[in-house]
């Protein structure tokens, strides 16, 4: 995992992380997207969002922790509908804020996240069982979870290659049969709650910061989205291996994708795709 201090190596790094910018999503300059990755590279972690997703976010996780305070309904009820003591993998967690619904299903959750600063939110105020972890490369071996969580992970995703690791990579997790929830940021902001309108798929979304003690307003960190237009998130899913989406659905100004992981088969101690 790089650290937001490294020296500049890319374009993004000279981006304003702190640019003044209105409350809607404003375009990411085309100079600041990489093109995408090949296959063998999609690992790793472009400067893009290093600087505008994973240093961003361990700065205000205190605050955002304030204003994310517990799972979306329907959420939830993906939870609740799990059968008991369901082994769940929360991967990008954030603040942990799906622990207690896990606890409350009577299921055992495990989460991860890149950003330190929330992980330390979840596994010391939302007593998650949560580590500092890539969703790109995962710790957990194949077939370990019955269900897993991506819930609002994929639209800080900048290319397509690495969108398509993020998918698998949940997938190879899962046990044969079981079930993943992607929630993405959608294009379409018409049922949103969010106030934002997004005139391009690749955007930055501004945080205003507060001072904690007082109130006052300080810096504004941009945050790097890639929105999702109706069906792409079906689609990224669907060309998954060994992957069967079961359900689309849109809430919250989110595209919703429920996926089963099918057609795999135990070779050893391996799961392998059919």
């Amino acid at each position: 995992m790089a650290d937001a201090d490294d020296a500049p190596s890319h374009a993004a790094d000279a981006a304003p992380s702190r640019a003044r910018a209105s409350a809607k999503g404003v375009p990411v300059p085309d100079d600041l997207l990489a093109p995408p990755p090949s296959t063998s590279s999609a690992a790793e972690l472009p400067a893009l969002e290093r600087l505008h997703v994973q240093s961003v976010y361990d700065e205000i996780a205190e605050q955002w922790h304030g204003t994310r305070y517990r799972a979306w309904p329907r959420v939830e009820e993906f939870v609740r509908a799990l059968p008991p003591s369901s082994l769940v993998a929360d991967l990008g967690c954030g603040n942990g804020k799906m622990a207690a619904a896990c606890r409350a299903g009577a299921h055992y959750a495990v989460g991860c996240d890149f950003s330190a600063g929330l992980v330390r939110i979840a596994a010391l105020q939302q007593k998650l069982d949560a580590q500092v972890a890539d969703v790109m490369a995962l710790p957990y071996r194949a077939g370990a979870f019955d269900a897993a969580l991506s819930i609002a992970v994929l639209h800080h995703v900048s290319s397509e290659p690495r969108r398509a690791l993020l998918v698998a990579e949940t997938l190879r997790v899962l046990r044969p049969g079981g079930v993943a929830l992607f929630y993405a940021w959608a294009q379409e902001q018409h049922a949103g709650r969010s106030g934002h309108r997004f005139e391009r798929q690749d955007v930055f979304v501004a945080w205003h910061q507060r001072d904690g003690a007082t109130g006052a307003a300080g810096d504004v960190l941009q945050r790097y989205c890639h929105v999702y237009c109706e069906g792409e998130l079906r689609a990224l899913v669907a060309a998954t291996p060994g992957c069967r989406v079961v359900d689309e659905y849109y809430d919250t100004g989110n595209w919703c994708v429920v996926a089963e992981k099918v057609g795999w088969r135990r070779a050893g101690t391996e799961i392998v795709a059919l």
